[in-house]
């Protein structure tokens, strides 16, 4: 089954794909980036390149994340490898980071209102801030706690915990923090869905002035969102 992040992109993509049909089948003196930058109200003509490559992003980084979801640190095998939980460690948070990235390329490029407002809650998301430490701990994490004795706080992952499932910090060998991967990959996906939501939103009125399928499907997505169950034609939804 396909994420919300996933269903959120498909409509994004479905959007595209007609206006590239469309497009095939007309005679046309611009190029086709001239005329998706028309389509969208892109800046530039490279607006379509950063809009396709976040597709790609969100996909494949939504591919990574279920892949954790099932297996967790240990990965698809049975035998106990440290060194494969890192990389399952590792690599979530590279997923994590890269879908932040391609987020933030579409809340620029679709002129998303109050851009800086609405990335905050994703950049103080509890994973991306676990990455930065991760990311930083062979050297320094820029963003001190006050008890700290230097300029930088360092961090290394606890070797024994992550062998039994648990992601804890040890900062400044001295404090510990403790993380369930999970529950803060569900607040981070939680809002990257608010985000396509308003970018898919506003994508929905500019050009289909909130009518037809796509305005259906995004419909119908925001109900799910909601805890509603679409079964065929029918929308069971729940007080």
């Amino acid at each position: 089954m396909r994420s919300v992040i996933e269903k959120f992109i498909d409509i994004q993509k479905g959007i595209l794909s007609d206006f590239s049909m469309k497009w095939e089948a007309d005679t046309c003196e611009e190029t086709f980036r001239d005329d998706v930058k028309n389509y969208y109200g892109f800046e530039n003509k490279f607006g379509w390149n950063i809009m396709l490559n976040s597709y790609y992003v969100l996909d494949d980084t939504e591919l990574a994340k279920a892949s954790f979801i099932k297996f967790q640190l240990q990965g698809p095998y049975r035998h106990k490898d440290t060194g494969e939980r890192y990389l399952c460690l590792y690599g979530l948070l590279n997923s994590v980071y890269q879908q932040k990235i391609a987020i933030d390329n579409l809340v620029e490029i679709f002129k998303v209102p109050n851009s800086k407002l609405i990335s905050k809650p994703l950049n103080n998301c509890a994973i991306i801030i676990l990455r930065n430490k991760i990311a930083a701990h062979p050297s320094n994490y820029s963003l001190a706690k006050e008890d700290s004795e230097h300029k930088f706080d360092v961090y290394e992952i606890s070797r024994p915990d992550l062998d039994s499932d648990s992601i804890t910090l040890l900062r400044n060998q001295n404090h510990f923090e403790k993380y369930d991967l999970i529950e803060i990959l569900k607040e981070f996906d939680d809002q990257i869905e608010n985000i396509l939501e308003l970018i898919t939103t506003k994508i929905i009125k500019k050009i289909f002035n909130n009518n037809g399928k796509y305005y259906q499907n995004l419909d119908e997505l925001k109900q799910i969102r909601d805890g509603a169950i679409i079964c065929g034609d029918e929308i069971i939804r729940f007080k």
